[in-house]
């Protein structure tokens, strides 16, 4: 046992150690994992005897095997959830394509007009508009980068003072993480269902109930509200001395419509498919990808017209049966695939698309490369049976906590879990977490029966406590990204002291969602 203990703890350390060091995380973690185990073979090759607690061999001269086939491993690895993956560079798609065509933008025009005469009106419509990024991009980064530049000006002018401010943006930033369609959501639905099928055939359950993205995108719904409602709030309460938002640009109902209408039609669309389960997360993702494309046009008419035909053609084809009208909605069908093309080509025109997709390409390319990478370091982690040694620290740990039935220990066991991740969350990104940690902690939790602990509900768990961790001081990513937009601006002192009480509504939030599961 001791010598386990001790190549686990190898692994770790070195792992850490090059994640601290600033080496690309996807080319670190599969590398760290093939040079430990590649060391431990040469080790054994060379007569040091590495036996674990029951006497068998942890490695030996012949386990050079066991590293010929993890390619494939890993491609099975990946292979089950395939489809589902194909979503992130579609959403990303989306979201970048709404960034780069200035549709945020005008967004946050439009938004704030609607609020100006009310007392702390601007600051509820950065939230509004965090969500609504939150809800396009995904992406955390993106939403605090772009909120920082478009709104923390307007804030500090309206007299929110800095820490105010900063909070207010930070946190809004954040609800990428909870507010559907979220990546996140989508690699924590992956792995939910995988570990969670997993745990169940172990148990002798062989046809356990599938979990999906779309599962997890209804379930976030309230506590993702919630959340909003919350950080609107606390924007409220922050705003009722400011000087008002007079700066506001006055704008008509039209251009109000042309600046929300568009964006906020296209996720509702996204979501609402998936929800009522019209469409998968990818078919879903792929028609927001065009949506988006469309609305890069920046031309109403093409928007409108293109939105009215695909209802029109969509109505026909959930609804109506005549198969005298198949004529006129295929030439339906083909006026809108030139419109997308038309719409397609002023993008690029206008060198939307060219930077939308360098955007796209570079942030799926580090997304799959992580994946790639942790899935080769679980490989080798399992090689040397490391997956059962973290196991039964996670029953320690567990038993620690305190449990007797089996609900409170799955329980115990997914508190524990999500203090780990918390504490991950301060020095780790959310893929490196969801595709290294979850795998290996995921089939303790599930090691019940679903109607004792929910899947669901402990994935939406997860994520809430993933966004608590990246917005926590001194270490949230958020923070990270809101210095490195706006360097020059206020102290460190001053934003972390900005962003507490978010973090509360956070919390709040969580111990509702854990007492309350019915509100997933």
């Amino acid at each position: 046992m001791m010598v386990e203990l001790i190549i686990l703890l190898l692994f770790l350390g070195a792992t850490f150690t090059c994640l601290l060091s600033g080496y690309p995380v996807a080319f670190g973690l599969g590398g760290v994992g093939v040079l430990v185990l590649g060391g431990l073979i040469a080790l054994s090759m060379v007569g040091v005897p590495l036996t674990g607690a029951d006497g068998w061999a942890i490695v030996d001269a012949t386990g050079w095997r066991d590293l010929s086939p993890l390619a494939s491993d890993v491609y099975r690895h990946m292979a089950p959830s395939g489809q589902t993956l194909l979503a992130i560079p579609l959403f990303v798609f989306m979201g970048t394509v709404l960034q780069r065509s200035a549709l945020a933008d005008r967004l946050f025009e439009a938004v704030p007009a609607l609020t100006r005469r009310v007392p702390g009106g601007l600051g509820v419509a950065v939230v509004l508009v965090g969500g609504l990024l939150a809800a396009s991009t995904g992406v955390v980064g993106a939403s605090v980068v772009t909120l920082s530049a478009i709104a923390l000006p307007a804030l500090l002018r309206n007299g929110y003072g800095f820490r105010n401010a900063a909070g207010v943006v930070t946190a809004s930033g954040t609800l990428g993480q909870v507010i559907p369609p979220s990546i996140i959501l989508i690699l924590l639905a992956e792995q939910v269902g995988v570990q969670f099928q997993s745990a169940q055939i172990a148990q002798g359950n062989f046809a356990p109930l599938a979990v999906t993205s779309g599962d997890l995108f209804r379930a976030a719904l309230v506590p993702g509200v919630l959340v909003m409602l919350g950080f609107a709030g606390l924007a409220l309460w922050f705003g009722r001395h400011a000087t008002g938002t007079d700066d506001a640009k006055m704008m008509s109902w039209r251009a109000i419509a042309n600046g929300i209408l568009p964006p906020v039609g296209l996720i509702v669309l996204v979501l609402g498919s998936i929800v009522t389960g019209v469409a998968d997360t990818t078919s879903a993702a792929s028609f927001g990808a065009v949506g988006a494309a469309v609305l890069a046009s920046r031309s109403s008419v093409l928007i409108w017209s293109t939105t009215v035909l695909t209802v029109l053609i969509f109505g026909w084809r959930q609804f109506a049966g005549f198969t005298a009208l198949e004529p006129l909605i295929l030439a339906l069908y083909l006026v809108v695939l030139a419109m997308v093309a038309w719409a397609g080509y002023l993008g690029f025109r206008r060198g939307v698309f060219q930077a939308a997709l360098n955007d796209m390409l570079r942030l799926t390319a580090m997304i799959f490369a992580i994946i790639v990478g942790a899935g080769l370091f679980a490989l080798c982690i399992k090689a040397i049976g490391g997956d059962d040694l973290l196991s039964q620290g996670m029953i320690a740990l567990t038993a620690l906590v305190g449990a007797e039935d089996p609900q409170q220990t799955a329980r115990a066991a997914l508190l524990v879990l999500l203090m780990i991740i918390f504490l991950l969350g301060f020095v780790l990104e959310f893929v490196e977490i969801i595709v290294v940690v979850l795998p290996l902690a995921l089939p303790v939790v599930f090691s019940v029966p679903p109607e004792v602990l929910d899947p669901v509900w402990a994935g939406i768990l997860i994520a809430l406590t993933l966004q608590t961790s990246f917005l926590t001081p001194p270490f949230g990513v958020a923070l990270f990204y809101f210095r490195g937009a706006v360097p020059d601006q206020g102290s460190t002192l001053q934003l972390y002291r900005g962003v507490l009480p978010f973090i509360a509504v956070q919390v709040m939030v969580i111990v509702l969602v854990w007492f309350v599961p019915a509100l997933i």
